[in-house]
């Protein structure tokens, strides 16, 4: 990891300091990206069954009792 500092005079504890957070949170977006795997069983969209249709005016006549 390369720090260059534009600005100020820090110590070299400090330099130490920064520099572990930030490979903290290098490795917690690193982690981050990978969400294990996709479980999909029991999922309604498949390529042998599609979503199903919204149809509205599907069972307009139907009379009820």
């Amino acid at each position: 990891m390369d720090i260059t500092l534009i600005k100020g005079n820090p110590t070299d504890d400090e330099l130490t300091a920064l520099t572990m957070v930030l490979a903290d949170l290098q490795a917690k977006a690193t982690n981050a990206q990978d969400p294990g795997e996709r479980n999909l069983w029991g999922s309604h969209v498949t390529p042998l069954h599609p979503r199903p249709l919204f149809n509205p005016g599907a069972f307009s006549n139907v009379t009820y009792f």
